[in-house]
């Protein structure tokens, strides 16, 4: 068995099959089969990586706190105030640069454009370890009224896609990609 890693319950790792063989009589298409597949399980093999779970919910966390701030964010208000809001509210989970560029764009930064609804959290939908210091993070941004906070319901879903980077600050957000809304 070939060990891969492991956390505080489970051990990870693989082995080839014993209990299936080629049969001795087996013909030579099926042994040039068999062959075939052992080949394409080693290669399979190959691509198989332990990826740490404290730094995937490090990540996770991390997009999931972010978009608890997104409604903390006007992104109606005057640049300068905008500016400040986001430093304040953002700077803890996104790079500078990325807020740099939100500032001066906020047509394509994430945040609260109306008063209702406003945005409540991000739901992670899918999470892909780009590299061993960068993560895709796919989601979806739940918007809120005063009636959906009591019936714990949603009133607008837009899909948000995230890079995050291990930076010499920590894991940092560092590009975003807005959906249409749903």
């Amino acid at each position: 068995m070939k060990y891969l890693g492991e956390n505080e319950i489970y051990y990870f790792g693989w082995a080839h099959a014993t209990d299936v063989q080629v049969p001795e009589d087996a013909s030579a298409e099926e042994k040039n089969r068999f062959n075939k597949m052992e080949q394409e399980f080693n290669q399979i093999i190959k691509t198989f990586q332990f990826i740490e779970e404290s730094e995937e919910s490090e990540v996770l966390a991390l997009v999931e706190d972010f978009g608890h701030q997104l409604q903390k964010v006007s992104l109606l208000a005057p640049q300068d105030t905008l500016r400040q809001t986001m430093e304040e509210n953002y700077r803890d989970f996104v790079s500078s640069a990325l807020i740099e560029k939100w500032s001066k764009d906020p047509q394509n930064a994430p945040g609260r454009l109306t008063s209702s609804p406003w945005p409540d959290r991000i739901e992670v939908q899918y999470t892909e370890r780009m590299g061993e210091e960068l993560y895709k993070v796919e989601g979806i941004i739940i918007e809120i009224t005063s009636q959906e906070k009591e019936q714990s319901g949603t009133a607008a879903r837009r899909p948000i896609t995230l890079i995050v980077k291990n930076t010499s600050s920590g894991w940092q957000i560092d590009e975003v990609t807005l959906g249409k809304y749903l």
